[in-house]
């Protein structure tokens, strides 16, 4: 059961001890100052106060079990309206001083009962009134306790009772009209408070909801405020910004000046973590009222992955620029090429074998134009890069034949296969799937100078996320294949025992005209990367796990009917 709020209780409680208190003082003193004249007085008012004590220890017990406060409180002010009724019987009746004690019992009824209980109070309070006044004119407790006789026509009497009367009740009226503007401003208080406090939840809401990073400062730049996706960014916690000078949270960004409404930087901004970020920034003078600057407003937002996405499309740009380029010039220099390299070679059978430096200046030249010829195949096959019909493939099959072709022409190299299955059909184009597969098995021949240990290995997974804790000698069996209702991507691994790959080039292994080696063009991994994406799949060139040395080539395709 729901409890009611005992506040109201509680200060009528300590209201009603703090007067009975001050009676008592006002009491004992009095019978020290005049204890012959009080001396009938005191043994009836001691046990009033002794009483009304009493009833004030009883309400607080029963505090803990209130339910209805608003018929608690009647209670407490219709108990109290009697108790001042027996007041004023035992301090003199028509002549006592404490009829303003009623006063109180309707201040308390308009400050926390409803008006009708109010209404009720005040006629309650009216009869215990002229009740004391009929108990006055005919007192049967005159031998116990006697009361001063009525003095004076009843016509006087009537004019003193209407006196004391007519007081309370404009004042009981000027108390309601006073509680009930005064129920109304708060209730008026009270929406104000919820629409504020609706607004500023609201506005809360949108601050942390934004994707953007948002600081407020004080002129000096101390910060003020942070929302969390600006501590997200910055990857600090919020009480370690608060208070701090914008300048030591964020040390490149440059300075705020008065001279310009609103400002735009761009950073980089190096987080905790050791990630650098390329952060956005916007200065705003943070205006209250009477066009008053308060500080600044600071608006930032991560621009690296737009960033890295504007090089990825200015190098796309680029690659396409010379690639149309190539395209052009290729079938151009192709054709006087061949000439020179035909004339060369009738040259070259021409001249005498004991001239010896004039063959072996025709040797460089053949082996130069055989250079260029390769340089312009390269050339050839990164301009044609765009997607070609694609067709249901079995991909390990495809793989075998491969593998078969490159046995049998290096047989100094060892080739090992472990495949999860035989059969995993993805839709790609299968010429571009085998240039994939071509390039990657050359590099790895060279790696290994062609003598050495060549592995491939194939395993199921769930996503197209290339795995970076396996090595090519894990079982690809070790875990159980999933259900072939299951999405499904095939990760293919070729993994050689060569030097291996340095980590200060790995990031930009796949990027055009990026080459280790002397003849190299730089655009066969290239090639790779784009034919990979062109087929629905990813690829990976890293270091072979467990510290093995080599490379590996992770390489994943979905299954067919996933994604494609």
């Amino acid at each position: 059961m729901n409890r009611a709020p005992t506040n109201p209780i509680k200060h009528l409680l300590a209201f009603r001890l703090l007067l009975v208190t001050l009676f008592l003082g006002a009491l004992i003193l009095f019978e020290f100052i005049w204890p012959h004249e009080s001396a009938s007085v005191p043994i009836p008012l001691y046990s009033f106060i002794v009483l009304t004590y009493i009833l004030t220890i009883l309400y607080a017990l029963r505090l803990t079990k209130v339910v209805k406060l608003e018929q608690f409180i009647q209670q407490q002010l219709l108990t109290d309206a009697t108790l001042i009724a027996g007041l004023l019987y035992l301090t003199g009746g028509f002549y006592s001083l404490f009829f303003p004690l009623f006063y109180f019992i309707i201040l308390g009824g308009t400050l926390y009962l409803k008006r009708q209980y109010t209404i009720t109070l005040l006629f309650y309070c009216t009869s215990l009134y002229l009740l004391v006044i009929f108990a006055h004119i005919y007192n049967p407790f005159q031998n116990f306790l006697p009361l001063p006789p009525l003095l004076g026509s009843n016509h006087k009497i009537v004019s003193q009772l209407f006196f004391n009367l007519a007081p309370f009740y404009l004042t009981a009226f000027i108390l309601s009209f006073i509680a009930k503007e005064r129920l109304d401003t708060r209730e008026r208080l009270q929406k104000a408070t919820s629409d504020l406090k609706e607004f500023k939840d609201l506005n809360e809401h949108i601050i942390a909801s934004i994707d953007s990073g948002l600081i407020t400062t004080d002129p000096q730049l101390a910060i003020n405020s942070i929302n969390q996706a600006g501590s997200t960014i910055l990857g600090l916690k919020e009480n370690s910004i608060l208070t701090h000078n914008l300048h030591e949270i964020i040390p490149g960004l440059p300075p705020a000046t008065e001279n310009q409404e609103r400002q735009r930087h761009e950073i980089i901004y190096q987080q905790p973590r050791d990630r650098q970020l390329v952060l956005g920034f916007s200065f705003t003078p943070l205006i209250k009222s009477h066009n008053r600057k308060s500080g600044w407003i600071l608006i930032f937002q991560d621009l690296t992955e737009l960033k890295e996405i504007e090089e990825r499309l200015q190098a796309a740009d680029k690659m396409a620029t010379i690639g149309r380029l190539s395209a052009g010039i290729a079938h151009e220099i192709r054709n006087p090429l061949a000439a020179i390299s035909g004339s060369i070679e009738i040259l070259a059978k021409d001249l005498p074998q004991e001239d010896e430096t004039h063959q072996r200046l025709l040797q460089i030249v053949l082996k130069e134009s055989t250079r260029l010829d390769r340089l312009i195949s390269d050339f050839l096959g990164f301009s044609h890069l765009k997607g070609k019909k694609q067709t249901l493939t079995n991909l390990i099959t495809l793989l075998k034949d491969l593998v078969f072709l490159f046995r049998s022409q290096f047989p100094h190299t060892r080739f090992d296969e472990n495949y999860h299955t035989d059969n995993f059909p993805i839709k790609a184009n299968p010429e571009q799937l085998e240039q994939i597969f071509w390039n990657l098995f050359k590099n790895a021949l060279e790696a290994i100078d062609n003598y050495g240990e060549i592995t491939i290995s194939s395993r199921i997974q769930k996503s197209g996320v290339l795995s970076n804790n396996l090595t090519p000698h894990d079982d690809p069996l070790g875990n159980p294949d999933p259900d072939d209702s299951d999405p499904t991507w095939a990760e293919i691994m070729i993994c050689d025992n060569g030097p291996g790959i340095k980590d200060e080039i790995s990031r930009e292994i796949f990027e055009p005209f990026f080459t280790t080696k002397a003849s190299g063009t730089g655009l066969g991994l290239y090639i790779v990367f784009q034919l990979t994406r062109i087929n629905n799949g990813n690829i990976q060139l890293g270091k072979r796990e467990n510290g093995a040395q080599g490379t590996c080539a992770r390489i994943s395709f979905p299954k067919a009917g996933l994604g494609t």
